[in-house]
């Protein structure tokens, strides 16, 4: 996505670079065979030009904002995908039964993990070894201050004791809530956020028609990665693989009505997922008709044939400067609407999936109580990707 102040001449130049520069040349043959060969049949009346411009900005205007529609609703898309990652994020963590409030299920014996129908629903059911601990993980609520009021300083910086204030420890029976509900997360509810972060990486690798196995590798356990190998669409089967993993979670609750609870909630959470994952793959595969890119493209061409025969007579030897400048706008409105219909394609004017990725991803390893944290995807000469 540009989000520069500037627009850069190469960009501009890679929409409108050649084919202005075509017209403009053949804008400057009609002048010197009008003037200097007194080739007056190359001047035709002005009104069918005038006429076909005006029926022309209409068209463009028509597909260029259904262009836009498609990109915004991409954006709002993502957005929701940001948003439903930290609401799931926070009911596995504040709603999922914590260690010693209900009796553990016990493992699956190796007859019930066979009958299960997949190698990935098997990885979901069966009771998975530890993860393993992120360096320099501790509680922290993800602000910017600490429960003091004071600035929060980087791992890595540098601070001599002479220029802040000394702070005790505070004693255990003072702890934060938060600290407290971070020490106590279970192995299940941080492999089900992992996973929620795995999610969002497959996503944006599905839409761009790229492997994601290589960028959600490290989310998963082995056993799982092997078993996304095989699947055709990686991010619904992450959605099946959590479904499944928390219909486990919720053996572990002894009250049937906070079952009933936990069922609808999570559920209700997943499905928004699902139908996320469903409208980009909705705008991913239908492209607007090609009846609109075809016949603008056509007639935008035409007519700018047709400019330069239009104006020669009244405009002389300035017919190549306004042709360049009409043939510049007119191209330029038919490629920027062709490049906005597609906001899945890693292009500079797509959707930012990488940094919306990457955010929710710091967000949620927050949630965890993480302090190594990746850093926050920043524009490159303008384009966030």
């Amino acid at each position: 996505m540009i989000v520069g102040r500037s627009l850069s001449w190469r960009i501009i130049l890679r929409y409108t670079g050649i084919p202005v520069t075509l017209h403009v040349l053949f804008a400057f043959a009609i002048i010197v065979g009008y003037r200097v060969y007194d080739a007056s049949w190359m001047a035709v009346p002005a009104l069918p030009v005038t006429v076909l411009a005006a029926a022309l900005g209409v068209l463009l205007a028509f597909r260029n904002n259904s262009a836009y529609d498609r990109w915004w609703e991409a954006r709002t898309l993502w957005g929701g995908v940001v948003n439903w990652s930290r609401s799931f994020a926070r009911q596995v963590l504040t709603l999922l039964p914590r260690p010693g409030s209900a009796q553990e299920e016990a493992p699956l014996s190796e007859l019930e993990l066979a009958a299960v129908p997949s190698p990935l629903l098997r990885s979901a059911v069966d009771r998975p070894a530890a993860l393993n601990a992120v360096s320099g993980a501790r509680a922290s609520d993800g602000a910017v201050r600490d429960r003091f009021g004071q600035a929060r300083m980087p791992t890595d910086a540098k601070v001599s004791l002479e220029n802040i204030a000394v702070l005790d420890s505070p004693p255990e029976e003072q702890r934060g809530i938060i600290t407290k509900m971070v020490e106590s997360i279970t192995e299940d509810s941080r492999e089900l956020v992992y996973a929620q972060m795995g999610f969002v990486h497959a996503l944006r690798c599905h839409l761009r028609r790229q492997d994601p196995l290589p960028e959600i590798v490290r989310f998963f356990r082995p056993s799982v990665i092997e078993a996304l190998r095989e699947e055709h669409n990686v991010p619904s089967a992450i959605i099946l693989w959590m479904a499944t993993r928390l219909r486990r979670i919720y053996g572990q609750v002894s009250d049937p009505q906070k079952v009933v609870f936990l069922h609808v909630t999570m559920d209700r959470t997943l499905s928004e997922m699902t139908n996320l994952l469903g409208a980009c793959e909705r705008i991913k595969n239908t492209p607007l008709p090609r009846q609109y890119d075809i016949l603008l493209f056509v007639m935008t061409r035409a007519y700018l044939v047709l400019l330069p025969l239009g104006v020669v007579e009244e405009l002389g030897w300035l017919t190549p400067i306004v042709t360049a400048i009409i043939a510049f706008l007119f191209i330029g409105l038919d490629a920027v609407g062709r490049d906005i219909e597609t906001p899945f394609e890693d292009d500079v004017s797509d959707t930012p999936m990488t940094a919306l990725s990457r955010t929710i991803e710091i967000n949620l390893r927050q949630m965890l109580g993480e302090t190594e944290l990746p850093q926050p995807v920043q524009p490159q000469k303008g384009l966030l990707y």
